[in-house]
């Protein structure tokens, strides 16, 4: 074991996050007895000084503390623990909604851990008692790109024959093709004059 590796209790609850879990969202339930838990339970909250003491609770630098967040469900009113999920970190409402009734019934505050901080590689986190996975959501992510063309056309492949006539060389219309050969032959005609007057 490197001097860099945690040290797990053997009792520990362990989350293993890995580069393939950035666009997800964990969410660790709050055990406001357990007294490791009682500096985020402060009624002033730390002055906003919740990120950093919950990156120092998990283990983790201080620049993670922006992928940290304590939520408390009784501020949550009228929209509850999923809506706030769903509609307030776009998580993909198909993984919330069949938890929807045991997310909205907690009313300890929840800590949300954002896993795009593993970075590139993989993050060990021993969770510290007092705090345990309540669940694991992925980001509602759109679809990028075009959809099929409800065409036959585009179906087989093929594109559709145009329509009307195949545009053909440009052409004058004939009172310009007419104007254009007397222009033509009253300049050769003046060409002609002038060399005659020289000579």
């Amino acid at each position: 074991m490197s001097p860099s590796d945690p040290v797990i209790p053997a009792s520990a609850e362990v989350l293993t996050l890995t580069p393939a879990d950035r666009s997800a969202v964990y969410l660790l339930a709050v055990d406001p007895e357990a007294p490791q838990m009682a500096a985020l339970l402060a009624p002033r909250r730390l002055n906003g000084e919740t990120g950093a003491t919950l990156a120092t609770l998990l283990g983790l630098p201080p620049e993670a503390e922006d992928e940290l967040e304590l939520v408390n469900p009784a501020d949550l009113e009228g929209v509850g623990l999923s809506g706030y999920l769903t509609e307030g970190l776009g998580l993909d409402p198909e993984e919330v909604t069949p938890d929807r009734a045991r997310l909205d019934a907690v009313t300890a505050p929840v800590v949300l851990l954002r896993g795009r901080l593993t970075g590139l590689e993989d993050r060990v986190l021993p969770l510290p008692r007092g705090l345990s996975l309540l669940g694991r959501y992925d980001a509602d992510y759109t679809p990028i790109g075009l959809g099929q063309i409800p065409t036959r056309t585009a179906t087989a492949g093929t594109l559709p024959p145009p329509q009307g006539p195949l545009p053909g060389p440009f052409r004058l219309s004939r009172p310009w093709q007419i104007t254009l050969i007397l222009t033509g032959i009253v300049a050769l005609g003046l060409l002609l004059w002038v060399a005659l007057a020289l000579i």
